[in-house]
């Protein structure tokens, strides 16, 4: 064997061991997915209060609604896929001297690599782990509408929301899109042990004078919630 042969192939050999370490490092990292950013244990709750605006192009008026929405984790069952999944039933009121009433039920699981959540029987990815900034994926990956790529743009910083502080919290982008005569936004925070803390909503049609001819734009933000230990 040539001396080229033998440098050749210590090099390779070499590049090989750091292949392996930087490997090994990654998957020690990985170790961390921050699942708990995601919580599906039976009894946990989320209260919200709803600020929606809603824009008529058809009757021309602008309507404007307040409510509070509560998601309770009431149940866990195992669905077609033979995956565990939460039983996600979510209340409605105008405020707290009303009584909840049932308003729909949800579905949400929570696997090693992905949160996911059914709103309306539309399946969403609301969360890809390990978490990591600027980590990306397609929200729409598991129904069918057209891809839509989420971003991770924050992580583990500290937020506060009408009164409450969180320590940790993640934002998620979902869509930024801003052109003469429309305006499409979507956002959602989640605080770790707690979940959904803070969603935004807003897809306008605008005049070339930026004026909204209709559309809606609505937010989500934590009032109360409920932990849940299994």
């Amino acid at each position: 064997m040539t001396k080229y042969y033998k440098s050749l192939i210590y090099s390779l050999f070499i590049l090989t061991l750091f292949v392996l370490a930087c490997q090994k490092d990654e998957t020690t990292v990985d170790e961390e997915l921050y699942h708990e950013y995601f919580p599906v244990n039976v009894g946990h709750s989320v209260i919200y209060e709803v600020d929606s605006i809603v824009h008529d192009d058809f009757t021309g008026t602008v309507d404007t609604f307040y409510y509070q929405i509560k998601e309770y984790f009431e149940s866990t069952f195992i669905d077609d896929s033979g995956k565990e999944t939460i039983r996600l039933e979510r209340y409605i009121r105008n405020d707290e001297n009303e009584d909840w009433d049932i308003k729909n039920v949800w579905m949400a699981r929570r696997i090693t690599s992905r949160a996911e959540k059914v709103e309306e029987n539309i399946r969403y990815i609301k969360l890809a782990f390990p978490l990591r900034i600027n980590k990306r994926w397609n929200g729409n990956a598991y129904n069918f509408k057209e891809e839509q790529t989420y971003t991770i743009t924050d992580l583990h910083h500290s937020y506060s929301i009408n009164d409450l502080n969180f320590d940790s919290v993640a934002t998620v982008l979902q869509k930024d899109e801003k052109t003469l005569i429309s305006e499409k936004y979507q956002t959602e925070k989640y605080a770790k042990n707690i979940g959904l803390i803070y969603k935004e909503y807003i897809d306008l049609k605008k005049d070339v004078d930026g004026s909204i001819i209709s559309g809606i734009d609505y937010r989500y933000k934590v009032i109360d919630y409920k932990t849940h230990d299994n």
